[in-house]
């Protein structure tokens, strides 16, 4: 069984110049352990895609199924099963690292186990304008990991780091796949990253195709 299925999906938006279509009739299927990469230019619809699959937007047409079942709400699957790195931090700089991460689960041993596993127990008390970029996209990564979930979505994760430590980020989440035997999609322009996965796919003329 696989841990994804993406039957026709489609999604078009309502402009000032009127409709236009971003994904129309698209499949993908994502198995148990798998790290899928996803590349293209901005604007060709990997956001788009990403968040249809994560629930923060939704389907016009087609259906996602989760573990073999029909995903009819997304709240317990983003609440349990999803962990989502977003382009911008998003970080609450009231807060620090623990509390940050707090906002995603209140196990606090897991808190506790997540920032061992990435070095990070010294910087809990720290508050987000006191790390550098890479920091918080690691605080990022941690945070999206602290329940355990089956599938890990990252939008353009290293959009904002320089080349050095783009490439931790993202070997932090391959090896974190590994670690915690969890599947990832990870968006990206920068191709370079495409021979760490298993596989790679381009959205191209509002579809995917494998690359």
């Amino acid at each position: 069984m696989s841990l994804l299925e993406l039957k026709n999906i489609s999604k078009s938006y309502i402009s000032k110049v009127g409709s236009f279509q971003v994904i129309d009739k698209l499949n993908l299927t994502l198995e148990h352990n798998q790290n899928i990469f996803l590349f293209g230019p901005s604007g060709c619809g990997k956001s788009t895609l990403l968040n249809l699959i994560s629930g923060l937007d939704n389907l016009d047409t087609g259906e996602i199924y989760f573990n073999g079942n029909l995903v009819k709400h997304h709240f317990e699957l983003l609440k349990d099963d999803i962990g989502i790195i977003f382009q911008d931090h998003y970080l609450i700089s009231e807060l620090n690292i623990f509390d940050n991460i707090k906002l995603k689960s209140n196990d606090t041993t897991k808190i506790e186990n997540i920032l061992d596993y990435f070095e990070m127990t010294d910087f809990k008390l720290k508050y987000p304008n006191q790390l550098s970029n890479g920091q918080k996209q690691r605080v990022c990564v941690a945070r999206s990991l602290v329940n355990n979930p089956k599938l890990l979505i990252a939008d353009e994760p290293t959009s904002y780091l320089d080349k050095e430590n783009a490439k931790l980020v993202i070997d932090l989440i391959l090896n974190s796949s590994r670690k915690f035997n969890l599947s990832t999609i990870i968006a990206s322009h920068d191709i370079s990253f495409r021979p760490l996965f298993d596989k790679s796919y381009t959205l191209d003329n509002k579809s995917i195709k494998e690359c």
